[in-house]
């Protein structure tokens, strides 16, 4: 009988142990976490990285299919994504979503933040088929949990635009972003983070089309909003850097960009690494304001080093890597180097045109600039067989977007 009584006394205390135990665990999974969060907000991905693979291991113990670790998967997919290691993203995205839609369902919130996760991260790989359907499908979750009002629905339209403008779908992004925007200074206010994103991108509609006037204030204003937010040694204030210095090139106002230019080339090297593909996109950017003032033997280092970085991260055959190989091209060309050029050229079409999912627009402009150095060496059957190559290219091109835009989903313009 001894024995038996003191059976479950020993019961409640080795349960009593465990529940102990957990709460250890939860409380160093949360400090992680925290501590993860903080790093994300400050641009310290390398810190971030270290206390979410921490608290990953944590969650893995309290829930291995629950709600802590898909929290931890999507913000350790967050520091992947911002550190350009899309494979990697992608996995920790998937994971975290297949987490959530079983644990939640289908049309919960917290599964509408892992398909946006997931729709941002294929919008920056240029899959736009998949990333506008993800975000759409966001969207309509937080319509119906939210409401149409609110600032996470508000989001969902800021994305889908975002998605659109990379298309240079205009007409389509303007009015989502007009309305993010209103709905997000009611909701959070005017000076919030979300909000001064949503004008930053709607400022790069007005850049797109030449209404610098109208860019410009919207970007500035971000800018200030993000430098007292975040800091001013911030990523995300790198890039309102280089979207206020390409509105002052577009202007010809070269010492104002190039200012701004090499600010965002620093912060980028300094917070994600002198390879990470952020700093190659400002380095370049810089280097077309160069070559613009006839300053080539500036550009061209900075172009080569976007090659470079483009190829490490996205694979040598790549748009991405196109696109930079067509600058080195043109600032070749732009110094009579014309055989170094043309081999340039054929370089970035014979990437252009095995690539999935490229940049037609770029390919047409990269057609368009190989005939015009083919008609300066005496060679226009070549010149004019490429520039009726991008004629219909565009004329395709423009004929898609038509009718995109005529079988875009049903998105109210207004409240």
């Amino acid at each position: 009988m001894n024995m038996g009584s003191k059976t479950p006394a020993l019961t409640i205390a080795m349960a009593f142990l465990c529940l102990l135990a957990g709460c250890v665990a939860d409380q160093r999974w949360q400090s992680a976490m925290q501590a993860g969060n903080s790093a994300l907000r400050s641009g310290d991905y390398t810190h971030a990285e270290e206390s979410f693979v921490a608290a990953r291991k944590e969650a893995e113990v309290l829930d291995p299919q629950g709600k802590r670790l898909a929290e931890t998967l999507s913000q350790l997919g967050q520091v992947n994504r911002e550190l350009g290691r899309y494979p990697r993203a992608e996995s920790l995205f998937q994971e975290a979503l297949a987490i959530r839609e079983r644990v939640y369902g289908p049309n919960h919130a917290e599964t509408a933040a892992s398909l946006t996760d997931l729709g941002e991260l294929y919008r920056l790989q240029g899959l736009y088929t998949q990333s506008e359907a993800l975000h759409q499908r966001a969207r309509e979750i937080r319509e119906k949990v939210f409401g149409t009002d609110h600032n996470k629905t508000a989001e969902s339209l800021n994305n889908i635009a975002v998605v659109y403008q990379d298309q240079r779908r205009y007409a389509d992004a303007e009015p989502l972003l007009q309305r993010a925007l209103a709905n997000l200074e009611k909701q959070l206010g005017p000076e919030h983070s979300l909000t001064a994103i949503t004008r930053d991108n709607l400022a790069k509609i007005y850049q797109a089309q030449g209404q610098h006037a109208r860019a410009m204030p919207l970007y500035q204003r971000a800018l200030t909003i993000h430098e007292k937010a975040f800091g001013p040694n911030h990523p995300i204030v790198a890039r309102n850097l280089e979207n206020l210095a390409d509105t002052y090139r577009a202007q010809n106002q070269y010492p104002q960009a190039e200012v701004l230019y090499q600010r965002a080339v620093k912060i980028f090297r300094k917070s994600l690494g002198n390879d990470h593909v952020d700093s190659a996109e400002a380095m370049s950017r810089l280097g077309q304001m160069y070559e613009l003032q006839g300053l080539y033997s500036q550009a061209e280092p900075l172009f080569q080093q976007a090659i470079a970085i483009r190829e490490k991260h996205h694979g040598a055959e790549t748009p991405q890597v196109a696109g930079e190989i067509k600058n080195l091209a043109g600032l070749y060309e732009a110094q009579n180097r014309l055989e170094q050029s043309e081999e340039l050229y054929r370089q970035a079409l014979g990437i252009y045109e095995h690539a999935v999912g490229y940049d037609r627009e770029a390919y047409a402009k990269t057609l368009k600039s190989y005939a015009s150095l083919l008609r300066r060496k005496q060679r226009s059957g070549e010149a004019e067989r490429l520039e009726e190559r991008a004629k219909a290219v565009l004329k395709r091109l423009s004929l898609e977007m038509q009718n995109r835009s005529s079988t875009s989903a049903d998105l109210p313009v207004s409240p």
